[in-house]
């Protein structure tokens, strides 16, 4: 037992550096060397987990993919309203590319990876889809107006997904980043959701946020 739960802190250990490392160099630039050592493991317990670099920068995907998930997931149990939810899926994102590891290093390497190895969880079909999915209960709910195409929801909401990424990558602070989205929120809302929905959902972010 003593053995095991060593190997699960090295790996752990592990995930967690290739993350921050990835994250902060990138996947290309970032190396198996750099992610041993800050994680204060021989390469040799790295090889015993992680037989490649892809290997590793699945692990921190699929660590990503689960943040995402909670993150719609305890966004969806605190709002009825599927648009809020998407709003404040936003907000969200806007602080976990600036604040998570896991987030920032999905990004990076989905951005970097080369095709040909493994197939990649890669961060934009992760997210867009979850949101996708929000949108289409929006829908049922009678959330978003009926001359609004689903498309044409969707298409508004990736671009405010870019948005967002290109302000944390410019290092823009989290406050302007929120105004930011607070006002294109304002002008986004009033072109996709009914009457109804626009008077259920802010444009603000929540106080506590998930």
């Amino acid at each position: 037992m003593a053995k095991q739960e060593r190997s699960e802190r090295t790996l752990e250990k592990l995930t967690v550096s290739a993350a921050e490392q990835f994250a902060l160099h990138g996947f290309v630039k970032a190396t198996l060397g750099d992610v041993s050592r800050a994680a204060g493991v021989t390469k040799g317990a790295l090889f015993f987990h992680f037989a490649t670099k892809d290997d590793l920068a699945a692990a921190v995907q699929r660590r990503g993919q689960d943040i995402l998930e909670m993150v719609i997931a305890d966004l969806s149990c605190a709002e009825e309203s599927c648009l809020q939810v998407v709003v404040n899926a936003m907000h969200s994102l806007s602080r976990l590319l600036r604040s998570d590891p896991f987030i920032r290093a999905g990004v990076r390497i989905a951005r970097e990876r080369t095709a040909g190895g493994s197939a990649p969880m890669d961060f934009y079909p992760l997210w867009l889809g979850q949101l996708g999915q929000v949108l289409e209960e929006a829908r049922k709910k009678g959330e978003l107006a009926a001359d609004v195409a689903d498309v044409s929801a969707r298409t508004l909401v990736t671009a405010v997904v870019c948005g967002v990424e290109t302000l944390a990558w410019m290092g823009v602070s989290q406050d302007e980043s929120d105004k930011w989205l607070e006002s294109l929120w304002e002008l986004v809302l009033p072109a996709i959701a009914s009457a109804d929905g626009l008077r259920r959902v802010r444009a603000t972010a929540p106080a506590a946020m998930p």
